[in-house]
């Protein structure tokens, strides 16, 4: 027996109202520090690979423990603020990533259900217009029977 209404769990109002302001204020509090990056410029910059991480945290390390060594070229405020930025960004990044799977999970089993439930009245429908000849049953199933082309092969007339 196959499982049915796998979401049953909905959003109220409040709890919607809720998560439209949180993103929101979400998205005003992060817009000033977007930086629209084309395709050309995201290849050209990329992304820093593991390695690279491991390069950055051993200089920090090293112009932490021994100033000395550091270069005075390099604007190491700046490089700690730039630091101390994209590990917060990161760690957001992982937590809104999470966010999301959690909403696609949500969203793929409320999917689930409606189109289990549509499936459901498109079979009552066609029963009800194969059987009772019902008008409104007709003209439902003319709209939907698009959704269920054919896909078998005809049989053959014999002579």
């Amino acid at each position: 027996m196959p499982i049915e209404n796998l979401a049953r769990n909905h959003f109220s109002e409040a709890e919607k109202q809720q998560l439209d302001e949180a993103v929101q204020t979400i998205l005003s509090i992060i817009s000033p520090h977007t930086y629209n990056l084309n395709a050309k410029e995201r290849s050209q910059y990329g992304k820093v690979g593991e390695q690279k991480k491991l390069l950055i945290n051993k200089v920090r390390h090293f112009q932490q423990s021994q100033p000395n060594l550091a270069s005075p070229d390099v604007n190491w405020e700046e490089f700690e603020a730039d630091y101390q930025t994209r590990t917060y960004a990161e760690n957001k990044l992982n937590q809104l990533k999470s966010a999301l799977l959690m909403m696609l999970s949500i969203k793929i089993l409320h999917d689930h259900d409606n189109y289990k439930d549509a499936l459901q009245d498109y079979r009552y429908a066609a029963y009800r217009s194969k059987f009772n000849n019902q008008v409104g049953h007709l003209t439902k199933m003319d709209s939907l029977k698009g959704f269920f082309p054919k896909t078998g092969k005809k049989k053959k007339k014999e002579d």
